[in-house]
C-alpha cells in the first residue's frame, strides 16, 4: 500500500492502533536518551559497601520509555573479586522481541584483571541500551566509593538527554557541535595570535634597522627589551620574565609614557608581575602563543590614574595561557575581552575598574573573586558550557549588566559552583549589579524576590 494515516477515533473498532504504530510515532519525535526534566536523571551514586544508589528518572528508547520513581539500591557484591580488580556497566536496555517486550535496568560485568577493561553494551536489531555508568571493583575492597563510578549519561554515543520534546531536532547533536565549532574558533584564533605576532615582529625589524633606540634594559635572565623613539617596545628572548613589586624592585619600565605598543617575542612564557604597571599610554600589546601566565598586577594602571581610561585598548589572549594573576588588568582601556578555555586560574581583581568594558566572553573554567567589579559599561556578557567556578563579588556595581548567556542547560548551570555574593545581588544597594536573567539552552532564570528562578522553555 503506497499509503497510510492515523490517528483517528474508532466506530465499532474500524480504527484499531498497536503499540508499535504508538511507538514508531513517538520515535520520530523523541530522541533517545535520559529526560533531563525528570527525577535524578537516574544519577549512579555510591551507596553503603558494595552497592550503588540509582536516582529516579525517565528515558526514552526507541519511543518506549522507562521510569524509576523511587532510589534504588543495587548490589554489586556478586561482581567483587578477592584479588583482582573488575569493572561493571550499568544501563537501561529496551528488548522488543516477542518474547520479552520490557525496559529495564541491566548490568553488564567485565572480566576481573590486573588492568580490568569496561565491558560495553552492544545494540541488536531487537535490543537498545543507554549506558549510564560503569563501576571499578577493586579486589579486595568492601566500599565502593564516588571516584570509582564514571558517568556516562552526557555522551551522546552511549546515553545523552533528551533535550527537548520535539528530539528529532537533535539539540543534544546541535550542543555538541557547538562546541566542536567553539573549539575551532580558539584553534583559528591562535593561527591569528601567531601571524599577527609575526606581522608585529616584522614591523619591529624594520625598527631595528631605521629607528632611534631610546631605552635598553633587561626583563629576566635570558630576555631584554629595546625602547624606539617611535613608541614601539620590543621585549626578547626566551623563558620566564621577572617578578617586579611596588617597594624595593620596581619594574624598568613603570610608569613609563613612553611605551606605545608592545611586542612580546615567542619563547617567552610569562609576563611578570608589575611589569608594565602605569604604562598608560601603552595602548597595544602582541603577546606570542608561547605565552602560559600574566602576573599580578602587570598591565594595571595605578592610583593616579583612577577615573581615568588609559592603558591596553584591547588585548588577545594567547591559547597556551593557564594563569592570569591578580589586578592583572585593572584599570585598563579594554572594550571587550575573550577568556579561553585553556585557563584554568584568575586571580582576585582581575579586570576591576575597566570602564570601557562592554563586551565579556568565558570559555574557561573559572570566574576570578571580583572579576569585573566597577565594569560599569558591560553589557554583553556570555559563558561557555566549561565553566565550573565563579567566584564571590564578580558583578559589583555592573550596574549595566541584565543578561548572562550561558551556552549550558539549566542542570549544567546548577552544577557550577558560585562563590557569596557572585552574582552582585546582596551587595549593599549602591553596588548592586542590574543582573536579572540568565539565559540557557532549554530554559532561563529569573531574580525574582531575592532569588534565581527556574523557568523552562
Amino acid at each position: 500500500m503506497a499509503f497510510s494515516y492515523g490517528f483517528f477515533n474508532a466506530k465499532n473498532l474500524d480504527r484499531v492502533y498497536t503499540a508499535e504504530d504508538f511507538t514508531g510515532y513517538l520515535s520520530s519525535m523523541i530522541c533517545n536518551g535520559v529526560l533531563d526534566t525528570y527525577g535524578n536523571n537516574f544519577s549512579v551514586t555510591a551507596g553503603e559497601k558494595l552497592s550503588v544508589l540509582i536516582g529516579t528518572g525517565k528515558a526514552w528508547l526507541n519511543g518506549h520509555y522507562f521510569i524509576n520513581d523511587t532510589v534504588y539500591t543495587l548490589d554489586l557484591r556478586k561482581y567483587a573479586d578477592e584479588s583482582l580488580s573488575r569493572y561493571v556497566t550499568i544501563g537501561i536496555s529496551c528488548d522488543v522481541s516477542d518474547s520479552v517486550r520490557a525496559c529495564k535496568l541491566e548490568v553488564k560485568s567485565g572480566t576481573a584483571a590486573t588492568a580490568p577493561t569496561i565491558p560495553v553494551f552492544e545494540n541488536t536489531d531487537t535490543k537498545t541500551y543507554l549506558t549510564l555508568a560503569s563501576v571499578r571493583l577493586n579486589g579486595g575492597v568492601t566500599k565502593i566509593t564516588d571516584a570509582n563510578i564514571k558517568d556516562y549519561r552526557a555522551d551522546e554515543k552511549k546515553c545523552g538527554y533528551v533535550k527537548c520534546i520535539l528530539g528529532k531536532c537533535r539539540v543534544s547533536e546541535m550542543l555538541v557541535a557547538m562546541t566542536v565549532l567553539t573549539d575551532r574558533v580558539q584553534e583559528m584564533t591562535g593561527k591569528l595570535d601567531t601571524l599577527q605576532s609575526t606581522v608585529d615582529m616584522l614591523q619591529l625589524k624594520v625598527d631595528d634597522l631605521t629607528g632611534d633606540v631610546i631605552a635598553v634594559g633587561s626583563l629576566g635572565k635570558e630576555i631584554y627589551y629595546v625602547l624606539y623613539s617611535n613608541g614601539n617596545l620590543l621585549v626578547r628572548g626566551t623563558g620566564e620574565m621577572y617578578d617586579y613589586d611596588l617597594d624595593t624592585n620596581l619594574s624598568p619600565l613603570r610608569g613609563n609614557s613612553d611605551i606605545q605598543a608592545v611586542v612580546i617575542d615567542e619563547g617567552i612564557v610569562s609576563v611578570g608581575d608589575y611589569v608594565f604597571e602605569n604604562c598608560k599610554n601603552m595602548k597595544n600589546i602582541t603577546l606570542p602563543p608561547s605565552l602560559t601566565s600574566i602576573g599580578q598586577a602587570a598591565f594595571m594602571q595605578g592610583d593616579n590614574y583612577i577615573g581615568e581610561v588609559c592603558g591596553l585598548t584591547n588585548i588577545a589572549i594567547p591559547s597556551k595561557v593557564t594563569s592570569i594573576s591578580g589586578s592583572a588588568f585593572w584599570g585598563t582601556a579594554i572594550e571587550s575581552l575573550v577568556i579561553l578555555d585553556s585557563v584554568t586560574e584568575i586571580g582576585k581583581y582581575a579586570f576591576r575598574d575597566c570602564t570601557a568594558l562592554k563586551k565579556v566572553t568565558i570559555n574557561g573554567t573559572v570566574i576570578g573573586e571580583f572579576m569585573f567589579v566597577s565594569c560599569t559599561k558591560l553589557s554583553n556578557f556570555t559563558i561557555g558550557s566549561k565553566l565550573k567556578k565563579i567566584g564571590s563579588n564578580v558583578f559589583n556595581y555592573c550596574s549595566a549588566l541584565k543578561l548572562i548567556t550561558y551556552d549550558g542547560t539549566l542542570a549544567q548551570w546548577q552544577t557550577i559552583e558560585k562563590g557569596n555574593n557572585w552574582d552582585g545581588k546582596s551587595a549593599m544597594d549602591i553596588a548592586k549589579s542590574g543582573l536579572t536573567k540568565i539565559q540557557c539552552t532549554d530554559g532561563y532564570l529569573e531574580y525574582a524576590d531575592g532569588t534565581w528562578n527556574e523557568v523552562k522553555e
